[in-house]
């Protein structure tokens, strides 16, 4: 870090090229240093060692311009730029909306504060903005949907299917033939006509005649084609929250 007043003063020759050497090295270091050069002059360069800017000295020399800060330690600088004219690809015309990942705008720029807590959406024709809800509102905290399921009548037709039962199906039973009268005989003698019993006529008696049980009682079946039903509905609740990582960001307008 050197600085000089470069004013080369009539002196002898030693002393002549130490005050010149210094003046050259003030020259090549941008007059370094922690505080500004006692002398100045306009459009002087001014290395500000204390905060790392380079400044130039105005053509009033009565006050410095931030020219460019610098990061030392990662070898690399940014340009203190208040206007900036540029005939190519590289302007940005004023109004110009651009999205920035901070709180306050960069200078040049000026915050909008007229939307707030909404989601961006990319769309491939005109750009413009819609929307009830807001960001936090819809993605950020616990929903429940529940409702009930339309109603839609069920109608199922048909009859029950012919079935004609076997002997096996049917309950035990008998077939009673009725009670019969006296079956009687009746004695000629011997002599011709009827057969019959010695010693006149005999009468055997009523009896009653059935023919045999038949019939298991086992089941049977019946073929259904169909059956009919009403109109119903289900109900249905569930709760989810969808609690999206998300990073915030301000739109500013290039002013």
């Amino acid at each position: 870090m050197a600085q000089h007043d470069y004013i080369i003063s009539n002196q002898t020759f030693p002393s002549y090229r130490n005050d010149h050497n210094n003046s050259l090295t003030a020259i090549v270091g941008k007059n370094s240093g922690s505080s500004e050069p006692a002398t100045k002059y306009a459009y002087q360069w001014w290395y500000d060692s204390s905060n790392n800017i380079l400044k130039i000295r105005n053509a009033d020399n009565d006050a410095w311009i931030n020219f460019a800060t610098f990061d030392q330690t990662n070898d690399r600088f940014s340009l203190s730029v208040h206007d900036l004219t540029v005939t190519g690809s590289g302007v940005i015309p004023a109004g110009t909306v651009m999205l920035f990942q901070q709180t306050s705008a960069p200078t040049g720029f000026t915050k909008i504060t007229t939307q707030n807590n909404k989601a961006l959406r990319v769309v491939s024709g005109s750009a413009s903005t819609g929307g009830s809800n807001s960001f936090t509102n819809s993605l950020n905290t616990s929903k429940t949907v529940s409702g009930t399921t339309g109603g839609t009548a069920v109608t199922i037709t048909g009859s029950v299917g012919s079935h004609t039962l076997t002997i096996a199906e049917m309950p035990a039973h008998d077939h009673p033939r009725g009670t019969h009268s006296t079956v009687g005989f009746t004695d000629d003698g011997g002599a011709g006509g009827t057969q019959g019993y010695v010693g006149g006529d005999q009468n055997v008696g009523s009896f009653d005649a059935r023919l045999a049980s038949q019939g298991g009682g086992q089941g049977h079946t019946h073929n259904v084609g169909s059956l009919a039903g009403s109109s119903h509905t289900h109900s249905f609740s569930s709760s989810f929250n969808l609690d999206v990582q998300y990073v915030d960001v301000i739109l500013a307008s290039k002013d």
